[in-house]
């Protein structure tokens, strides 16, 4: 073996979901390369490489980027400019179709769209393929639960009764129904016209893509608690569709050029002047303030995380200056990599009553002199102190556990619900 810890398979994670994320690039490429020819197809492919949410999230592993970057491959596998007729694309459409709806049960009714569009002059020779195609990945999901949680499929029976009727998720903070709006805005400000006006150009070739984004969007703006990631998939399938519009843009270029001078100059002229231009816009928005305060929200955080890890192996780990929401923001267990309880005191008092439990204290805040911590290292704000000595027996503390269930058990299928 060559070695464990962060440095070994954090990579390994990232490289394979950064292989994963290349599907949207591919299969934009290959529908605009049927359209639009090979120059077109390297345009659209550019839009998608480098746009600056797919380049922020694309890598990372959420549920909703990697059932965006299925759905977009099912939507190419199910309708890639041509009839399909082939019984094995059309299985494998709808085992990915599936798989989206196992890995994000809220682009249940974006799946089902597709499904009726997609077959609605054909349902009775191209849907039963695509659902035995459902039905196989439903049943090795449910197979899945059964051996890990005790019955099929209880990863989405949990989920649903967790935020639908106890309402876990809102308690986390509700928004409007145009925060994704807003926040789409504030991301890319003026140019949202340019992105607007490329999508509706793309999706004159590819309804069916505008359809799915559309359709994510409103049920996501209908959900009260919101997360600027929630939308991935749509925002991905905008940039799908702005890639198609940006390569007819360079496509209409090079006829008209073509009349002055030789194909041979205004092709590649005006594929450079599309890939160039949006370039540029990409980078403004990469560098603007959302997107900027994002990739540096955790730098100093990890960095923090990534030095106790690589350290003295500490007794225990103290986590202070978040207010107990410590927990959170810096990598778990992921990052540390070290077998020693973990603790994230709310306040001063509770770190007094916690410290002998560590040795090892990362915090945004210097902690008292009385305490013995020394800082050994600074990230930004955060800064890695140690103590000398052991740790005394502290017991661990729990997770935090949503109001909605505090006073209520998890209802096992065709049992009666235990909540008062």
């Amino acid at each position: 073996m060559a070695g464990d810890g962060p440095d070994y398979y954090l990579p390994i994670i990232a490289a394979a979901f950064a292989a994963i994320s290349a599907a949207p690039v591919v299969c934009c490429f290959l529908w605009c390369r049927r359209l639009f020819g090979l120059s077109g197809a390297f345009v659209a492919g550019a839009v998608v490489a480098v746009a600056p949410e797919l380049l922020y999230f694309g890598a990372r592993t959420l549920s909703e980027v990697l059932a965006g970057h299925v759905l977009i491959a099912g939507l190419y596998m199910v309708d890639p400019g041509y009839r399909v007729g082939s019984r094995r694309t059309l299985f494998i459409a709808g085992a990915l179709f599936a798989l989206v709806f196992v890995l994000r049960i809220q682009l249940a009714p974006t799946v089902l769209i597709v499904a009726l569009w997609t077959n609605w002059r054909t349902a009775h020779e191209r849907l039963p393929v695509m659902l035995a195609g459902g039905a196989a990945v439903l049943s090795l999901a449910g197979i899945l639960d059964t051996v890990t949680l005790g019955y099929p499929l209880a990863l989405l029976w949990r989920y649903v009764t967790y935020n639908v009727y106890y309402g876990v998720s809102s308690s986390f903070g509700v928004e409007p129904w145009d925060y994704y709006l807003r926040v789409e805005l504030g991301v890319w400000r003026g140019a949202v016209a340019l992105v607007l006006l490329l999508a509706g150009l793309g999706a004159r070739r590819l309804p069916l893509l505008l359809v799915a984004a559309v359709t994510i969007l409103a049920v996501h703006s209908s959900i009260p608690h919101k997360e600027y990631r929630f939308i991935y998939p749509a925002v991905e399938l905008l940039m799908v569709l702005a890639g198609v519009g940006l390569a007819e843009l360079a496509n209409w270029g090079t006829h008209r050029l073509r009349n002055n001078v030789s194909r041979g100059i205004a092709m590649p002229l005006c594929v450079a002047a599309a890939s160039g231009a949006w370039a540029v816009v990409s980078f403004l928005v990469w560098t603007g303030p959302i997107l900027a305060g994002l990739r540096d929200s955790a730098n100093a955080n990890l960095s923090a995380a990534s030095f106790v890890a690589h350290g003295p192996a500490p007794c225990g780990i103290g986590l202070y200056g978040q207010g107990g929401d410590d927990w959170a923001v810096y990598g778990g267990y992921t990052y540390f990599h070290r077998s020693a309880p973990m603790y994230w005191p709310k306040d001063r008092a509770g770190l007094a009553a916690l410290a002998a439990g560590f040795d090892t204290l990362v915090s945004t805040e210097a902690p008292p002199a009385g305490l013995g911590f020394e800082p050994v290292g600074c990230f930004g704000e955060v800064c890695v102190s140690r103590r000398s000595g052991s740790c005394a027996l502290v017991p661990v503390m729990t997770m935090p556990f949503p109001d909605p269930l505090a006073s209520g058990r998890m209802p096992r299928p065709g049992q009666p619900n235990s909540n008062p």
